[in-house]
């Protein structure tokens, strides 16, 4: 007789499809219903992972067709099975996993257009925030600036590639039965997403625009995200970024050490 935990591993092989003797020689009835038994369980386990995989990367699906989908599902189950009863996170290592299956062919792309996707499903089940108190920081002394700390939208996501990856997720999430072609060579990304009013909004940025916001993300103070952009790009322009930002609803809050 195996112990449980020989039986919980066994029986885990067998829903992810690793192997079932073990585990169906200890239920009831002959040899071959037990098989089917497992079987059905085994059917619903894998596919109600695949459609939560399939419900958070439908640009995926749609690029590489339901086979390969399945079949890289099935896969992505066996190496990363969901530890949590709620599978809306069971496909964040999806990305990753993608890079690894196609690390130099002509479908590195897809792991960015899942990177992608991830993103948008973390901005989806974010927090709601308040806008940021635009009264509050009016009353800032201007010798100050330097020392604010800006805080982001929970919502808010930056995303960059070497792919055109939102455009790519943008024709292969619609109703188009037949979506155009794009040149995977017509461009790079740089997008912060944030979720307001229940929408998904995506703003296109610049080099210095998206080093000045991963600043912001990291905690540093205005003065540090200033230089940040500025080391990125020399036309970079921080106060037009912040107020872009402020009226986007991506900035939020601020800490300050001088009293208002």
């Amino acid at each position: 007789m195996p112990s449980l935990r020989e039986l919980q591993v066994h029986l885990m092989d067998a829903l992810l499809g690793a192997g079932s003797p073990p585990v169906t020689l200890l239920i009831a009835g002959p040899g071959a219903a037990a098989e089917r038994r497992l079987g059905v369980y085994a059917n619903t386990v894998q596919g109600n992972f695949r459609d939560a995989l399939h419900s958070t990367y439908p640009a995926v699906w749609r690029l590489v067709g339901e086979d390969y989908f399945r079949q890289t599902a099935r896969e992505f189950q066996r190496h990363h099975p969901s530890r949590s009863g709620d599978l809306l996170h069971c496909g964040q290592g999806f990305p990753d996993f993608l890079a690894q299956l196609h690390p130099d062919d002509g479908f590195t792309y897809l792991a960015d257009v899942a990177r992608l996707e991830w993103l948008i499903q973390e901005s989806l089940l974010s927090a709601e925030h308040a806008p940021l108190d635009l009264a509050s920081l009016a009353r800032v002394p201007p010798a100050a600036y330097d020392g604010l700390r800006f805080e982001l939208h929970p919502t808010l996501r930056l995303f960059e590639s070497r792919y055109p990856a939102l455009a790519i997720w943008e024709v292969n999430v619609g109703s188009v039965a037949e979506p155009p072609m794009i040149d995977l060579r017509s461009g790079e990304d740089r997008i912060a997403i944030v979720r307001q009013r229940l929408q998904l909004q995506f703003h296109r940025l610049s080099a210095g625009e998206c080093f000045f916001l991963h600043a912001f993300e990291r905690g540093e103070c205005f003065s540090a995200a200033v230089d940040c952009g500025g080391e990125a790009d020399a036309a970079f322009d921080a106060s037009a970024a912040l107020q872009r930002f402020v009226a986007a609803g991506a900035v939020v809050a601020f800490t300050s050490t001088v009293k208002t």
